[in-house]
């Protein structure tokens, strides 16, 4: 690995922590690594235009907000 890689990871890993373990740590880490980002971002696309013309389904950031606080495994 390069050195200029090893300072990036070495600087994501003091900021995001360690590499999630589980289903809920990676949710967790999603919502840290983008904790600016707005409600309405789609995060997980299930379908676009399916139901119509601009319709997309899926899980947008404030949806993943709001599992994980009904998990109990909002970001630290």
């Amino acid at each position: 690995m390069s050195r200029a890689m090893d300072r990036i990871r070495r600087e994501a890993m003091e900021q995001y922590g360690a590499e999630p373990a589980d289903a809920l740590e990676a949710l967790a880490q999603v919502l840290k690594v983008y904790a600016d980002e707005a409600d309405g971002r789609m995060m997980v696309e299930a379908t676009n235009g399916i139901y119509g013309d601009g319709v997309r389904t899926g899980l947008t950031m404030g949806d993943l907000r709001e599992i994980a606080a009904r998990l109990g495994c909002a970001p630290s």
